[in-house]
C-alpha cells in the first residue's frame, strides 16, 4: 500500500472512535530504539550484574525475546526495517558501491512506495511523533521520517532527548487521539556518552581501529578498554530510560501503553577484526535486545522464537488486533517465529571503503536456521556457524557440513529473490554543514555531498 493510499471504511471508524468516541482510545504505542546497543550490553542477556537495572527491571515484567537479529549492522537500513517490516534488500535503503570520483554519502533512502508504521498508525487515528538524536541517518530526506507529524532530529544527549520527547506528549491536545512515540537515542554510539570528562573515549576507540583494523593485532587490553567505555554509556543510557519511564507514569501512559525497547545494530570491539559497525554480519553487530510490554501487562515471559527487526510492525499489529482494534496484518504479517530470519549488509560506508580498500566490497548475508548461522558472501565466501556450539563463531563448518550449506544456500536464493525492491533508487538530498560535521564526529565520515 502505497503512501497516498486513502483511510479505509475501517480505519475512519477507528480514527472515530479515537477522537472522542466511545469505547476508549487504543492503546498508546512507544518505540524506543537504543542506538548501537547490542543485546549482551543488558544484564538481563548475560552483560556484567547491575548494569542495566531499569531495562533488567522492566523485563521482568515484559516479554524478552531471547534472540533478536537486527536486519543490517548499522542505523539506516535497520530503522527502515523496524519502521516497514522488510529486510534491505526489499525497502532498498542501504548503502551502494560508488563509481570512481564519487562525492557525498553512499546511501539509498526509503522511497515512498513503502508504507511505514507510523503512516499506517496515522491512518488509524493516532498523534505520531519522532524524537531523534541521530542526526545523519535518521535525518529528514531519508524516507523513515514518513507518517511522522513531528520528526524532531537533534544531536542531543540523552537528558535532553527525554526532555523532548516528554514535551512532545505534553503538547498534544487532551485525550483527543492515542499518541505513537518513536524514541532514538544516541549515548551508545562513538564517541560513547560516559559522562567522565577525564576520559577520550574516541582516542581509545582509534587507537583500537588502528591496532585491530590497520595493523592486524588482537585486540587485548585496548579492546577490553574500549567495551568498559561503551558498557559505561549503556549504564548512562539505562539510567536515562528511567526518567522517561517515570514520565510515562506520571502522565498516566505507561501501564496502558505497548513499549518497544530494541536496538538498531551492536558493537564489535575487535573480534573478528572489527571494530565498531556497519562492517559485516557478525553476532556481535547484529544481536540486539528486544523488549516488549503489552498494555496491561506485569508478568515476565520469555519468548523463544528468533525475532528480527522486521517484527516490530507485526508485534505492534498484533497488539491492536489483541486490544480490539483493526488489525494491520496485510500491511505488517511478520510476526517472531513466522519467517526465515537473515541480516544483511550492503558494501560499507565510503570511510570504510577508502581506508580499508577491497574488504567491504562485497554484500554479506546470513540466513538462521535453528542453531545454524550461514553466512554468504557476494565475494564468494560461504562460512557456517553452529550458535548453540560456538556462540563467538570462531569455528567455521562449512565443509563438513556440505548438506546444511547446500539447504540453507538454497533457501537463502529463494529468500532473497522473493520479493527485491527493483524500482528507481530514491538518493538522499545534500547535507548542510551541521550534518557533515556530525557525520565526522560519528565517525562515519566520507566526503562532503556535491
Amino acid at each position: 500500500m502505497s503512501r497516498a493510499s486513502t483511510c479505509s471504511s475501517v480505519a475512519l471508524t477507528l480514527l472515530a472512535v479515537a477522537c472522542g468516541g466511545d469505547p476508549a482510545l487504543p492503546p498508546p504505542v512507544v518505540l524506543i530504539s537504543l542506538d548501537t546497543v547490542r543485546a549482551d550490553c543488558l544484564s538481563v542477556y548475560g552483560g556484567p550484574d547491575g548494569a542495566t537495572p531499569t531495562l533488567d527491571a522492566f523485563a521482568a515484567r515484559a516479554t524478552r525475546h531471547a534472540s533478536c537479529v537486527s536486519t543490517a549492522p548499522w542505523t539506516l537500513p535497520s530503522h527502515a526495517s523496524m519502521f516497514t517490516g522488510l529486510y534491505p534488500s526489499e525497502h532498498g535503503a542501504h548503502t551502494f558501491l560508488p563509481g570512481e570520483g564519487h562525492r557525498g554519502d553512499n546511501v539509498f533512502a526509503l522511497a515512498p512506495r513503502f508504507e511505514t508504521l507510523a503512516e499506517a498508525l496515522a491512518r488509524l487515528g493516532y498523534r505520531t511523533g519522532g524524537i531523534v538524536a541521530n542526526a545523519v541517518y535518521l535525518r529528514p530526506m531519508l524516507g523513515l521520517e514518513a507518517g511522522f507529524e513531528a520528526w524532531d532530529v537533534r544531536r542531543d544527549p540523552g537528558a535532553r532527548v527525554t526532555d523532548r520527547a516528554l514535551a512532545w506528549l505534553d503538547g498534544l491536545p487532551d485525550g483527543d487521539r492515542p499518541p505513537f512515540l518513536f524514541v532514538n537515542y544516541m549515548d551508545a554510539h562513538r564517541p560513547y556518552a560516559t559522562g567522565d570528562a577525564g576520559v577520550d573515549a574516541t582516542a581509545e576507540l582509534d587507537a583500537l581501529i588502528e591496532g585491530v583494523m590497520v595493523r592486524g593485532e588482537a585486540p587485548g587490553a585496548q579492546g577490553e578498554r574500549v567495551r568498559a567505555l561503551h558498557q559505561r554509556a549503556v549504564t548512562r543510557l539505562d539510567a536515562e530510560i528511567a526518567r522517561l519511564f517515570d514520565g510515562l507514569r506520571q502522565r498516566g501512559l505507561f501501564e496502558r501503553a505497548l513499549v518497544i525497547v530494541t536496538s538498531d545494530h551492536g558493537e564489535a570491539f575487535g573480534g573478528h577484526g572489527v571494530v565498531e559497525h556497519s562492517k559485516d554480519v557478525w553476532e556481535e553487530l547484529v544481536q540486539v535486545p528486544l523488549l516488549v510490554k503489552a498494555p496491561g501487562q506485569t508478568r515476565g515471559e520469555l519468548q523463544g522464537a528468533r525475532a528480527s527487526s522486521v517484527d516490530v510492525p507485526g508485534i505492534v499489529a498484533e497488539a491492536l488486533a489483541a486490544a480490539g482494534y483493526p488489525d494491520l496484518d496485510a500491511v505488517f504479517p511478520r510476526r517472531p517465529g513466522s519467517h526465515a530470519v537473515r541480516a544483511e549488509n550492503h558494501y560499507s560506508r565510503l570511510r570504510d571503503l577508502a581506508r580499508f580498500g577491497d574488504r567491504f566490497r562485497r554484500r554479506r548475508y546470513a540466513l538462521y536456521d535453528g542453531p545454524w548461522k550461514l553466512v554468504v558472501g557476494s565475494d564468494r565466501s560461504v562460512e557456517l556457524f553452529d550458535l548453540d556450539a560456538d556462540p563467538e563463531e570462531l569455528t567455521d563448518l562449512a565443509e563438513e557440513s556440505h548438506d546444511v550449506v547446500v539447504r540453507l544456500v538454497a533457501d537463502l536464493e529463494r529468500e532473497l529473490a522473493a520479493a527485491p525492491y527493483e524500482g528507481e533508487r530514491v538518493r538522499p538530498g545534500q547535507l548542510t554543514r551541521q550534518q557533515a560535521q556530525d557525520m565526522g564526529e560519528l565517525g562515519y565520515g566520507g566526503g562532503s555531498e556535491r
